[in-house]
Formats: C-alpha cells, sequence, structure tokens
C-alpha cells in the first residue's frame, strides 16, 4: 500500500461504529480505503477519524521500532488471517516470523497450583522443542509459565514464544513481567491491536483472546475455573476451527472446573506432550483455509463477480433479507440458501448497507437479528 492507503486504512478502523468485520466487508466491497471512507462520509452519520490521528499512530509505531502489519500484507499471520474479525492492523515487536511459524497457545488461569505451573512449563519447553511458538497472553500464572517454558528451551530458531497483549505493545503488563517481556522480544514477538500508548483494561481483554486462538493451530487450557477468562479463548478457538485441549485437575479444586468441563465436551484430554502432538502432527494450514469471498481481502474479487447496479433491484434485495428476519439469530448461510437467485458477494453487499442503516445487527460471528 501507499503511505495514503496506509493512512486511510487506519483512518477507517478508528472511525467509530466500524468494528473489524465491519472494516473487512467494507475494504472487500470498495477495493480500497479511500474509497471506503468516502462511502462512509456520504451517509453523513459517521464521522470519520481525522488523518492525524493515522499519522500520530503510525509516528508512535516508527519511533519505538514497531513493525505495523496491514490485514493485507504478505507476511501477515496465515492463520489468523482465516478468522472473520482479524485485526485490521497488528502492532509487532520482535521477530515477525514469528507469527507464520507453527504456533500453539498454552493459557490458564491467574492464580494457578504449584503442579499446574511445573506442568505448562515442561508441555510449553517440549512443544519448543518439537519444533512449535507457544502463544500466550503474560499474564500472571499459567500464561507466564507457558513463556517460561518456551524460553527455556534449547531450540536455537528465534521464534519460541509470543505473546498477545490487551494494550499497546509498548505497556508492559504485569509490570512484574518486565524481564520476561524483554525476553520474548529477543526469542519471539511481543504482539497487539492496539496503537501504541493504549493502556490495558478489561474490556480489552476478551479481544485479546480471539487472537491468541486465532494465531494458533490449537489452543491447551491448563487450568481454569468455570468462570475463567481462559474459556472465552476455548470458545474463540472452537468457533475459529482450531482443536481444543485440556488437562484434567482434581474435581474438588475450583480452578478444575472448566477443564474438566471442556474435556466432557470433547476437548482432547492430556497428559503429556504425546496427548498433543498425536493431533498436530496431522495439522496443516491448508486445513484451516475457507472458500470465502471476504479471505484474501486485497485480491480484487470482485472483478469477476456478478454485481448489483440497479438501485431499485438492491433494495429488493435487502427488503427479502430482511422479511427473512426477526429478533432470533439466523445464520448468513441460511440467508444465502434462502435467496438462490442472487449470488454470495450481493447477499453480503446488501448485509453490509443494512447493518450500516441500523437494520440488523450481528450478536455471534455469522449470526444475523433484525434490529426493532
Amino acid at each position: 500500500m501507499t503511505d495514503k492507503e496506509k493512512l486511510d486504512w487506519i483512518r477507517l478502523l478508528r472511525t467509530e461504529g466500524i468494528g473489524q468485520i465491519t472494516f473487512h466487508k467494507l475494504i472487500s466491497k470498495y477495493q480500497s480505503p479511500s474509497k471506503a471512507i468516502e462511502f462512509l462520509a456520504s451517509l453523513k452519520k459517521y464521522k470519520i477519524a481525522p488523518i492525524s490521528v493515522a499519522e500520530k499512530e503510525i509516528e508512535n509505531a516508527e519511533k519505538l521500532g514497531v513493525t505495523i502489519l496491514f490485514s493485507c500484507d504478505t507476511n501477515y499471520p496465515f492463520l489468523l488471517s482465516q478468522i472473520p474479525d482479524k485485526p485490521a492492523v497488528l502492532y509487532v515487536l520482535g521477530n515477525i516470523d514469528s507469527l507464520n511459524s507453527k504456533t500453539f497457545a498454552m493459557v490458564g488461569s491467574r492464580n494457578a497450583s504449584i503442579n499446574s505451573k511445573s506442568m505448562t512449563e515442561g508441555l510449553s519447553h517440549g512443544l519448543v522443542d518439537y519444533g512449535y511458538t507457544i502463544v500466550s497472553g503474560m499474564a500472571i500464572g499459567i500464561d507466564t509459565h507457558a513463556h517460561i517454558g518456551a524460553l527455556a528451551s534449547s531450540n536455537l530458531s528465534g521464534k519460541k514464544t509470543v505473546a498477545v497483549l490487551a494494550g499497546g505493545v509498548d505497556n508492559i503488563y504485569p509490570t512484574s513481567n518486565t524481564k520476561l517481556y524483554r525476553q520474548i522480544i529477543e526469542n519471539g514477538a511481543i504482539v497487539s491491536e492496539m496503537p501504541i500508548g493504549t493502556q490495558p483494561q478489561a474490556n480489552l481483554f476478551p479481544k485479546r483472546n480471539r487472537i491468541i486462538s486465532g494465531l494458533s493451530y490449537g489452543t491447551i487450557i491448563m487450568e481454569a475455573s468455570i468462570k475463567s477468562g481462559s474459556l472465552i479463548t476455548a470458545r474463540f478457538a472452537l468457533e475459529q476451527n482450531r482443536d481444543v485441549f485440556a488437562v484434567p485437575n482434581f474435581p474438588r479444586d475450583p480452578r478444575a472446573g472448566g477443564t474438566n468441563m471442556l474435556i466432557k465436551n470433547g476437548a482432547t484430554l492430556v497428559e503429556n506432550i504425546d496427548d498433543i502432538t498425536s493431533v498436530i502432527d496431522n495439522l496443516s494450514k491448508k486445513s484451516f483455509e475457507k472458500n470465502d469471498l471476504l479471505t484474501g481481502i486485497c485480491e480484487d474479487i470482485l472483478s469477476y463477480l456478478p454485481q448489483i447496479n440497479d438501485e431499485v433491484e438492491a433494495k429488493d434485495l435487502q427488503g427479502k433479507i430482511l422479511s427473512l428476519l426477526n429478533s432470533t439469530p439466523v445464520s448468513v448461510d441460511n440467508i444465502i440458501r434462502e435467496l438462490p437467485e442472487f449470488s454470495q458477494i450481493q447477499i453480503m453487499d446488501a448485509l453490509l448497507n443494512l447493518e450500516l442503516d441500523d437494520k440488523i445487527d450481528y450478536p455471534s460471528v455469522g449470526k444475523i437479528i433484525l434490529k426493532l
């Protein structure tokens, strides 16, 4: 992209009311951030982020030697590119190649038991020896020990571990992990979708979790209560069509409830590293590829697809979609099946316009409801 396109990319992303999924729909439809901004400006209900915001964001990253990855860059993490709400921008400190290596996530309780900390380090160490890069969130407890175990490996690839932060990559959280933070930069990467200077906030951690699972072939939950945030990561992994693993724990330990529940519901039970490698050896990037019109947003995917150019016909399609909806979530796939006379790209285009007009909402990925 040109410098102007990068600025417009960030301006579009920082426009209030535009989330990651809507961002990529707009890019897919208009094939450039500048044209998408022009469209939003014509609606007169969106306040486009000023160019100064984007300039400052890029300037701050350059000052700290932070690499900015845009989701259409060729070195953007492949596995992450396959999730529908992939970050449009990633900030990276360290080895960018770590993000496209064989990656495996490990997360769990902040208030972790001694045995779970020890097992986490052992499994993490072993996976890195086996050629994997460990992805976690650098939180105290299991996350910290996942990184520590990875760094202890004798593997010299320089791609041992990746920490995904809820705040900016310049914001060390918790501060007690300052030394660990620096070791990770030297032996992997620190990653965030948030601009430089962003303070970690409670609402940013669940968003961070989708990146942890999205970067990884699979996710292992080491120790987690029923209400643990680690189960959010497990749910994201399942939604992203990734394997979930869990270590069983003593039933009367409250930190066992979440992991034992995952195993009951089909997660792979882990007692040793062989339980993990026997599954992930059969995985490949190819298994995550999707035949999705929104995949590969920097390609000219619309040039050969039928379009609705007539405004009356476009409104007619929107009306038909609305007639199929109510307050109960319906999958996009069902909408497509109900309207075989229209192409998928035509339907996605109509859904985008309905969303921008506040007529529909997405309560979860791939599900639509009528806004009443």
